[in-house]
């Protein structure tokens, strides 16, 4: 089977290395095939990738603030960050060194002094295997329809991005996204131009989700549900109203509307502290902010706070 998947020149490399002249013979071995971002430390990387998502981490074993070991432990925690290969850049030899590389999550290891053809190669290699692993899991975990997550990864991969949020103590946020009046507009259009919006307004989502993080679902029908984590109240508004402003300015029409174009509500919750709750309790509460929203006369948002 042949898979579509993007090409080398779209891949985004980031390398870490305290060493500046290191990074600097790197970048340019490899920025005539890839995508290249360079960084001096453990937690310049850590910070970058909670907003990025590099397709694969060269990474120093000795950083000035923190060791390699430490970031690939820390950024192989995020659900995330599960499949992307991290590739230690090393001189050393050490068995029991190597040994605590491959316990953190180590893909492969390129030894110093680096042979440029060897860099290339291998990150080749890396970046194949984990581009068809990923097209691999979008087949399963994804609805061909609109291309966001299907059900069984809500239920089994978010899971883990709460438990993550839980175990940082930091925020979880829930939305449930619904198109008003889709039954009226199915049967005025037909189902064509029913799916034709359905996949518009996923597409909507999708561009306002920024963060490696941030997961787009597919809940059922004309529902979508949207994960925000570490998210206050403010960036949560900002996601909606955006949303919301970008369906407007579609216009699409619908007669049988009292807007007479689409419209969604919008139901959320925000947890702001560490708690107990689990995934469907969560959802549950999202889904009573989401009637609030309909019931409010719909083409409304309504988030609630714990």
């Amino acid at each position: 089977m042949l898979l579509n998947i993007k090409p080398f020149s779209e891949c985004k490399v980031l390398i870490v290395d305290d060493e500046e002249l290191i990074r600097l013979s790197l970048s340019t071995l490899l920025e005539t095939e890839f995508q290249v971002d360079s960084l001096g430390s453990g937690r310049a990387a850590l910070a970058y990738c909670e907003d990025e998502l590099p397709d694969l981490v060269l990474l120093d074993v000795n950083l000035p603030d923190m060791s390699g070991l430490e970031v690939c432990e820390k950024l192989k925690q995020q659900p995330a960050f599960r499949y992307i290969p991290v590739v230690f850049i090393t001189s050393s030899t050490d068995e029991s060194l190597q040994d605590k590389c491959w316990e953190v999550g180590a893909s492969d290891f390129i030894f110093k002094p680096i042979v440029a053809s060897t860099l290339v190669h291998r990150t080749k290699n890396h970046l194949t295997n984990k581009l068809h692993l990923e097209k691999l899991f979008e087949y399963s975990l994804k609805e061909p329809l609109t291309g966001l997550y299907n059900r069984y990864y809500l239920m089994e991969e978010v899971k883990n991005v709460l438990a993550q949020s839980k175990r940082e103590k930091r925020s979880f946020s829930l939305l449930m996204i619904d198109i008003d009046e889709f039954k009226s507009y199915n049967d005025h259009f037909g189902h064509v131009k029913g799916d034709e919006c359905l996949v518009i307004i996923a597409n909507l989502i999708k561009e306002e989700l920024k963060r490696p993080h941030d997961v787009a679902v597919r809940f059922g029908g004309d529902e979508f549900l949207v994960v925000l984590p570490y998210t206050d109240y403010h960036g949560i508004m900002k996601v909606c109203e955006n949303l919301k402003e970008k369906l407007s300015d579609c216009l699409l029409p619908h007669p049988l509307s009292p807007h007479k174009t689409v419209t969604l509500s919008i139901g959320g919750v925000l947890f702001e502290k560490f708690c107990f709750l689990t995934l469907e309790s969560m959802m549950s509460l999202a889904d009573e902010s989401l009637y609030n929203a309909k019931k409010a006369g719909k083409n409304c948002i309504e988030v609630a706070k714990i």
